[in-house]
């Protein structure tokens, strides 16, 4: 006599909970949401400020304050809520070395890795350059250690006047992620065909150098063991700043600070697409 498909399906069934019993998770169980960088920025004044951050979040709750350690360094939380334990500091760093990122909570451990890139400086334009009309725009840094990719960001702001002498203003922004050490823009992308004498402007060019996950959305994910989420260290020097036309009566493009701000808010801004990929 012939079992019957019900009797074979549940065969399987009982089997397969036999066999993989030990992996049924239990209730309550989440893996938590890691986000982590290591920031080291310079800016126009040569000055240096240094970032040291963890965040570490469960939509279901923290059953415990997690453990933190980066290179066996304990991290203070300094903000928790019952959902979210942020961890940090801005204590100076070492460039070119590596860190291990270890997370301790209720359900295990997650950890992860990266370097710190090394210093580097953007080498054009050089200091005091004047953009003109009729030029383009070639920009090249030196190669950090250990990068493996560079974020860069272009503002070139300016008044003009038309081709019937009325006066205008032209914003050209520009951010895009590279794995080379220089960025070149065409004449016609910064001036307009309508652009037909400039008056005056500004322009900055900001660079990273990036170790871990890429900063572009949909990257994968970096944290390995019980948890999910990214690990970065970049590294960004002196903005450099020149002008458009002639130099103009004030500075109009951000300065590195305000970028600086923004470059952080697109690094956390990934988790929330790695969330909506995992439903």
């Amino acid at each position: 006599m012939r079992p019957s498909l019900f009797v074979v399906i549940l065969t399987i069934a009982l089997c397969g909970c036999d066999r993989h019993g030990s992996d049924i998770l239990p209730p309550g169980y989440s893996e938590p949401m890691i986000n982590a960088f290591l920031i080291r920025t310079q800016y126009y004044d040569y000055s240096v400020d240094y970032s040291r951050y963890v965040e570490v979040f469960d939509n279901h709750g923290l059953r415990m304050v997690p453990l933190v350690t980066l290179n066996r360094e304990t991290l203070a939380p300094f903000y928790y809520n019952p959902l979210q334990y942020r961890y940090g500091d801005e204590k100076p760093f070492p460039v070119r070395a590596a860190y291990n990122l270890n997370v301790r909570h209720y359900w295990g451990e997650a950890f992860s890795r990266v370097v710190m890139p090394g210093n580097f400086r953007i080498e054009l334009p050089p200091e005091g350059y004047v953009l003109d009309l009729d030029s383009s725009l070639l920009t090249l840094w030196q190669k950090s250690a250990a990068a493996q990719w560079y974020w860069v960001e272009l503002y070139v702001e300016y008044d003009f006047l038309d081709s019937l002498g009325r006066w205008d203003d032209h914003l050209f922004e520009l951010e895009t992620l590279v794995v080379d050490t220089s960025l070149f823009i065409p004449r016609r992308r910064l001036f307009p065909w309508y652009v037909a004498d400039v008056i005056e402007g500004d322009a900055a060019v900001v660079v990273w150098s990036g170790n871990g996950p890429a900063v572009e959305p949909g990257d994968f994910s970096n944290i390995r063991g019980i948890g999910y989420g990214f690990f970065n260290a970049t590294n960004e020097p002196r903005e450099k700043y020149f002008y458009v036309g002639a130099p103009p009566a004030r500075r109009r493009v951000p300065d590195a600070a305000g970028l600086r701000a923004r470059f952080i808010d697109r690094l956390r801004a990934r988790l929330l697409d790695t969330v909506l990929t995992r439903l």
